[in-house]
């Protein structure tokens, strides 16, 4: 393999350093202590919907813990980035805001908070996983590989965010601050962030709120050069923003019985002094590209996310449990105006209202020598999403889409609980309604109604060789609409009933050994997925549809040396490719907004004392060089390696000081994603070739009551 030279090279220098295994290891949240102890089992949702320890998981899961984002939130403000630093299989960061190309097993993810769709499945916005502040998130989990526990868009898997739960007690408070700067302008760079929380519980009742506001300021490159605010297309970066976030939970719990009602507003502005036309950025010699003073925009840019939940939950109905769920979920974002060879492109704006609702019945079956649960249940979804006019005509129509999906999974234990067996099947049925509409090409198209009926199967097991090996693999399916907003933006046809986009189905195959002692984990994972109707763009920028196949190796494992001393890592590796004539031949490579190169990600952990930590941690990005006809992302990648440092000092009882530094090496490279679009032929990247922040530092105060 062209890699292996450098992933040895990388593994011997990071020390053993990287996390991104199946859980968090038992001895970073052990060691903060300063004590040996082992950690209670992490419990997931995600995979089946039913409450489940991870360890027993047939499938392929990354959680990301409370501690974790506690520390990693501290140096990287993103969820992208903390993913990408965590999860293997995870696309690296494109520090923006958008998640284009960020992508998970190669294909799109879909993002849930508390359950609850963000993705924009209709008009992707690909800006769901910053549709919630970080101060309200307790936990993130992943399932990695085409899933349809949830359905409705998750070809390539799901990221559940799990906000914040109250504590136990009458009345707990949590106060903190924090800063982050670069030493190369501090005064224009300087960003703060505030947090409030406060939760409680008595006689049943509980109640949770958490505030957060964050002010960023301007970005600087290694090199110390202004970076576009707007550093990629027009999906917006992460400067000069101000940004708020506000969840909370009011509920009740009583013997077998529990209500839940929770809301969260995230509500971001970018309005920058800097948001004129951007330029200047050469792949041949190396220069990022430069934003100019000014203001394209004609409405400030920024994103409105409300997400409204509530569940209801019995545990003791037909012998199992029942969870109600509804939920109302409205996004409006709105994109940066773009100048592009001489050229000002129209400012737009998508809005979206998704209502839906979720039945779930996990009922044991009676048989005393097999224990055998079925999970069973029904979705239902109604989404309403349109692009709405800002200084120039719209060309996509507005869409509503109504889905249900039945669906049961049957979940047995045998031969005393060595053999995990889950299998079952969810029937998706998704009506789009599509109103008349011009299009780009200046077609009157008639709107319709467009029909789509997919039975999705997936079967997995695990076995247990002993009490450290247990291998699992399995089969599942996952459905989307492909990219039907950019299908029917640029197609030619004059009726939505010759629409011949036939969705996308995702076969997803994978097979696994993972091992689990006290002192240590790993985990090694293989996989492939295909599917016979994938998208990727020709050289004009048109939509092609073509069958296509990914596959890859996902690595991950951690070690503690003693109660001080502590690292791991993970190593991901796919590849992909499509038949681009339809005669059954995979004759082009998928390009790297697709298919990430190389990544090993390390840490290494060291808490001399019980009220210190200290954590270094790296990821390094290999070279990709697809070969294809098309256009999409096909320039030549080349590798970095950055690292970041955090640490953490405990002053009392109650309060805490943690200190950061993001790119401690000054690295001085382009992201995946602006590589893979710097084509010097077309001249994009005169505006795309855009390098990542150097170094940044960063403080965070936090005090308890």
């Amino acid at each position: 393999m062209k890699y292996s030279s450098l992933a040895a090279a990388t593994l011997v220098a990071l020390a053993q350093g990287a996390h991104g295994q199946e859980a968090q290891p038992a001895d970073e949240a052990a060691l903060d202590g300063g004590q040996q102890t082992e950690l209670p089992e992490i419990v997931i949702k995600s995979a089946t919907r039913t409450e489940t320890p991870i360890s027993e998981s047939t499938v392929s899961v990354s959680v990301v813990s409370e501690e974790q984002i506690k520390k990693q939130s501290t140096v990287n403000t993103n969820i992208g980035q903390i993913l990408a630093k965590n999860v293997p299989g995870f696309g690296q960061s494109t520090e923006n805001l958008t998640e284009y190309g960020q992508t998970l097993r190669g294909r799109n993810f879909l993002t849930l908070i508390d359950g609850v769709p963000q993705t924009n499945n209709l008009n992707n916005n690909y800006r769901a996983l910053n549709s919630i502040g970080m101060g309200a998130v307790r936990q993130i989990e992943v399932v990695r590989g085409a899933t349809a526990a949830y359905g409705f868009g998750a070809p390539g898997g799901l990221v559940n965010i799990i906000t914040k739960k109250p504590e136990d007690g009458q009345f707990n408070a949590q106060v903190s601050a924090g800063v982050k700067a670069s030493p190369h302008n501090v005064g224009e760079s300087l960003s703060y962030m505030t947090n409030l929380g406060f939760s409680g519980a008595k006689n049943g009742f509980f109640y949770l709120f958490d505030g957060s506001y964050e002010k960023t300021g301007s970005s600087f490159t290694a090199d110390g050069e202004r970076r576009p605010p707007d550093s990629f297309g027009t999906q917006g970066g992460t400067d000069d923003i101000r940004a708020y976030n506000v969840l909370g939970k009011v509920g009740y719990e009583n013997e077998n019985h529990k209500f839940l009602f929770s809301a969260n507003k995230y509500d971001s502005e970018q309005d920058s002094d800097w948001a004129g036309r951007v330029s200047g950025g050469s792949l041949a010699k190396n220069i990022s590209a430069k934003p100019s003073r000014g203001d394209l925009n004609t409405v400030t840019p920024g994103t409105d996310n409300l997400t409204l939940n509530g569940t209801y939950t019995n545990d003791d109905i037909l012998n199992g449990s029942l969870e109600l769920q509804a939920y109302v979920n409205k996004n409006t974002t709105t994109f940066t105006r773009t100048e592009f060879f001489g050229r000002q492109y129209n400012q737009y704006q998508t809005e979206s209202r998704k209502i839906g609702g979720r039945a779930t019945f996990d009922t044991p079956l009676p048989f005393d020598r097999l224990p055998i649960n079925v999970v069973w249940g029904m979705d239902v979804i109604n989404d309403n999403t349109k692009v709405n006019p800002i200084d120039g005509p719209v060309d996509t129509p507005e869409y509503d889409l109504t889905g249900f999906a039945p669906f049961a999974q049957i979940q047995a234990d045998l031969f005393d609980d060595r053999v995990k067996v889950t299998a079952g099947l969810r029937y998706e049925h998704l009506s789009v309604d599509i109103s008349d509409y011009v299009n780009e090409l200046g077609t009157s198209v008639k709107g319709g109604t467009i029909t789509f009926r997919e039975p999705l199967f997936n079967a997995s097991a695990s076995y247990e060789l002993n009490h450290t090996l247990t291998v699992f693999g399995g089969f599942s399916q996952g459905f989307q609409l492909g990219d039907l907003g950019r299908y029917l933006y640029n197609s030619n046809f004059s009726d939505v009933s010759q629409l011949s986009d036939d969705g996308q189905k995702t076969n997803s195959y994978e097979l696994g050994v993972r091992a689990d002692r006290f002192d240590w984990d790993a985990s090694l994972t293989a996989f492939y997925n295909k599917s016979e109707n994938g998208v990727t763009y020709d050289s004009n920028l048109n939509i092609v549809l073509a069958p296509e196949q990914i596959w890859g190796v996902e690595l991950a494992g951690s070690y503690r040396f003693n109660e001080k001393w502590s690292a791991g890592m993970s190593l991901s590796w796919l590849e992909g490719e499509y038949d681009t004539t339809g005669d059954g031949n995979y004759d082009s490579d998928l390009g790297s907004d697709r298919i990430a190169p190389l990544k090993v990600t390390g840490y290494i952990a060291y808490s001399p004392w019980d009220w210190a930590n200290f954590r270094l941690q790296g990821l390094y990005s290999g070279t990709r060089d697809p070969k294809s006809t098309k256009f999409s992302g096909l320039q030549s990648i080349d590798p970095y390696f950055v690292m970041d440092f955090y640490s953490d000092f405990k002053i009392n009882e109650r309060s805490n000081l943690s200190f950061g530094v993001e790119n401690i090496f000054n690295a001085n490279y382009v992201p995946v994603l602006q590589q893979s679009y710097s084509v010097q032929s077309y001249g994009y990247d005169d505006y795309y070739y855009v390098k990542a922040p150097g170094t940044t530092f960063s403080a965070k105060y936090t005090v308890k009551f």
